[in-house]
C-alpha cells in the first residue's frame, strides 16, 4: 500500500524535446516548412498569407475577405464544401488577425490527394456571390450586435483605442455601420491583392507522406499564380492622453474593468522576465490578483493579467468583472499589487512555483506536432529563431526575485498605465 501520509517525490521538470522543421520551396518560391512528427497518419496544413487588418482599406475587409472564401468557389457551393470535409473526417477553418489570413486543413494523410484540389479550388478561385455576401455580412452584423451588449467587449474595445488610437489597426474601431459600406467586390479587391504566390507561405505538420512535396507543388506551385508581395505599411500609436476612461452601460449587472499599458515586443530582451513578473501578478490560477481579489475579498470571480506581443507592438493588461459597488475597491487593489511588486522581494518559494508552472506551460507546447509548429510560428512570424526558446528556458532555471523586482520598478510604475471601466 502506498503511505499517502509521505509527499512523492518532486522531479525536475526537463527541457523538452524541440523538433525543427525543414525548409524547402514549391516552384513558383512559396516557402514550405516540414514539421515531421508523431505516430498517427494526420497532417495539418497551414496556408499564410500577408492577408490581415493591416493591410485592409476598409473596416472589415480583411475578416470577410477571408471568410467568404468558404462560402464557395467556382466548381464548389458552401454546402458541398461542408458535405465533403465532413464524409472525409477532416477539418477546414479560416481565420484573419491583424496581419495574417490563414486557412488551415487537418486530414488523414490518405485523404490529402482528394481534398487539396478542393482548398485549391476554394483559395484559387472563390466566387464572392453577392447573395452569399449579404447573407454572411447580416450574420455577422448580429453576432457584433449581440457581442457589443457585453461590457467585457466594449471595455477591450475602448481599452485598444486608449492604448494605440483610433486609426491603428490594433484598436478595434469596427461600428455596425461599417456592415453596411461593404459590397462584395470590395472583398473581391482585397482577395485579389492578397491571396496569392508572393504573399504566402505553407506550414505543414504531422507523420507526412513523403509525396506530401509533390503534392503541394501540384496544386500550389504553379507560375501563373502571382502577384505583388504585400509590404506592411507603418502606422503610428496614438495614446491618448487620458489616463481614465468609462464606457457607460446602464443596464449593466456587472462593470468590466481593463488596467494596462504598452509594453516591450517579444524581441525584446526584457520579455521573458516580463513574462515570469506576469505570471506572478496574474498570470496563473494560484497569481497574486486572484488570491488577494478573488480568494480573500470576493470582488470577482476571476481575474488575471497578460502581457501580449502583436508584430509591430506589444502591451500589458489586467482584465476583470466586477458587481458596479467592488469597481473602486478592485482598482485600488491590483494598484496595490503593483506597488508590492515594485517594493517588496518576491519569495524564493513562490518565484520557484512560478517557475516551475512555467515550465510545464513550456513542454506542453511542445508536446505532439500541431504544439510543435505552433511554437514554430510562435517565433518565426516574428522574425526570431529557436535560440528564443533556449533562452527562455534559461532564464527559467536562473531567474532571481531581484531581476523581477528591477522589471517591476521599470514596467509597473502606476503612472504609466491606463484604466478602463464599462458599466453602469
Amino acid at each position: 500500500m502506498i503511505d499517502r501520509t509521505i509527499q512523492p517525490p518532486i522531479y525536475e521538470t526537463k527541457k523538452p524535446l524541440i523538433i525543427k522543421p525543414v525548409s524547402s520551396q514549391l516552384n513558383n518560391d512559396i516557402p514550405v516548412h516540414f514539421l515531421q512528427a508523431g505516430t498517427q497518419e494526420v497532417t495539418r496544413l497551414e496556408f499564410i498569407f500577408d492577408a490581415g487588418l493591416w493591410y485592409e482599406d476598409k473596416p472589415l475587409q480583411a475578416v470577410l475577405t477571408n471568410a467568404m472564401m468558404q462560402e464557395g468557389s467556382a466548381n464548389y457551393s458552401g454546402a458541398q464544401i461542408a458535405e465533403i470535409f465532413d464524409f472525409r473526417g477532416a477539418y477546414i477553418q479560416f481565420v484573419a488577425d491583424h496581419h495574417l489570413g490563414t486557412i488551415s486543413l487537418i486530414s488523414l494523410n490518405k485523404h490529402l490527394h482528394y481534398l487539396l484540389p478542393i482548398v485549391e479550388d476554394l483559395i484559387k478561385r472563390p466566387s464572392f456571390d453577392a447573395n452569399e455576401f449579404e447573407t454572411l455580412a447580416k450574420r455577422r452584423k448580429q453576432r457584433f450586435l449581440l457581442e457589443n451588449e457585453k461590457v467585457k467587449v466594449l471595455c477591450q474595445k475602448k481599452f485598444s483605442e486608449v492604448l494605440f488610437g483610433n486609426d491603428h489597426p490594433y484598436s478595434h474601431t469596427v461600428t455596425v455601420d461599417d456592415f453596411d459600406r461593404l459590397a462584395s467586390s470590395d472583398l473581391a479587391n482585397f482577395y485579389q491583392r492578397s491571396y496569392h504566390a508572393a504573399n504566402c507561405q505553407i506550414m505543414a505538420s504531422g507523420n507526412m507522406d513523403v509525396s506530401l512535396l509533390e503534392l503541394l507543388n501540384k496544386h500550389f506551385g504553379d507560375l501563373n499564380w502571382g502577384g505583388v508581395k504585400q509590404f506592411q505599411q507603418k502606422r503610428t500609436i496614438q495614446q491618448l492622453q487620458e489616463k481614465q476612461r468609462r464606457v457607460v452601460k446602464n443596464e449593466a449587472i456587472q462593470s468590466a474593468i481593463r488596467v494596462g499599458r504598452l509594453m516591450v515586443k517579444k524581441d525584446h530582451p526584457d520579455y521573458v522576465g516580463l513574462q515570469v513578473l506576469n505570471t506572478v501578478l496574474g498570470g496563473y490560477f494560484s497569481s497574486r490578483l486572484m488570491m488577494n481579489i478573488r480568494e480573500e475579498k470576493g470582488y470577482t470571480y476571476g481575474i488575471g493579467s497578460s502581457v501580449m506581443s502583436l508584430n509591430e507592438a506589444g502591451y500589458f493588461v489586467i482584465a476583470t468583472e466586477t458587481d458596479k459597488k467592488y469597481v473602486e475597491a478592485t482598482i485600488t487593489e491590483i494598484f496595490l499589487e503593483l506597488r508590492k511588486l515594485r517594493e517588496e522581494l518576491i519569495p524564493e518559494a513562490e518565484l520557484s512555483r512560478v517557475c516551475q508552472y512555467l515550465l510545464g506551460e513550456f513542454v506542453r507546447d511542445f508536446d505532439g506536432p500541431f504544439a510543435q509548429a505552433q511554437s514554430f510560428r510562435a517565433v518565426n512570424d516574428f522574425g526570431l529563431g529557436y535560440e528564443f526558446y533556449e533562452q527562455y528556458y534559461q532564464l527559467l532555471k536562473a531567474i532571481k526575485p531581484e531581476d523581477l523586482q528591477l522589471l517591476a520598478q521599470k514596467y509597473f510604475d502606476e503612472d504609466d498605465f491606463y484604466t478602463v471601466i464599462a458599466g453602469a
